[in-house]
């Protein structure tokens, strides 16, 4: 997970080189997630809209598209003394289509790596899984350098560590350099 996460890094940091535009941004909001239960020992799930936040780098290559870097956390959920909290990594081409100087709207499609850790009387080591990753929203850009955003994502994992999925509907600020 750490050399993934290293080449992610490295990868959004030297695509300045080529891009015009680069930006950083935080979210946060609504998190919700499904778990199939026979991944924590036939539980039924008691809480699954925890608070959700992201942290988020990218790239602009032209008015349309972008590629972003995110660090996820997709907060706690429980079932009964259980619980497990998710955090992640992804990977997501953004493709933007502008309305206005002002407002524009957006849909995203990546890849994420996702690890559960389970607490309570959930016992085991993290349980790590990969996401495809899809969104839309809305960004209203306030200046040249700063932008309001409204999104959904969803997440859908589905291998032998974890199956189910989780959508975060949150809001963020983005900040261009």
């Amino acid at each position: 997970m750490k050399k993934i996460a290293i080449a992610v890094v490295l990868s959004v940091v030297a695509v300045p080189a080529v891009a015009s535009d680069m930006y950083v941004g935080v979210r946060a909001g609504q998190a919700k997630t499904s778990i199939d239960n026979n991944t924590f020992n036939n539980s039924t799930l008691t809480s699954t809209n925890p608070t959700g936040w992201g942290l988020l780098i990218g790239s602009i290559f032209n008015p349309n598209f972008s590629v972003e870097a995110e660090y996820l956390n997709l907060g706690e959920i429980k079932a009964g003394t259980g619980s497990a909290k998710s955090t992640g990594f992804s990977l997501s081409g953004v493709g933007s289509i502008p309305l206005n100087e002002q407002f524009s709207l957006f849909g995203k499609v990546g890849y994420a790596l996702i690890t559960g850790k389970p607490g309570g009387s959930f016992t085991g080591s993290d349980i790590k899984s990969r996401a495809f990753t899809y969104g839309v929203g809305g960004q209203l850009n306030l200046g040249s350098s700063v932008g309001i955003r409204l999104g959904w994502d969803k997440y859908k994992f589905n291998d032998a560590g974890l199956n189910g999925n989780a959508s975060l509907t949150s809001v963020g600020a983005i900040f261009k350099f």
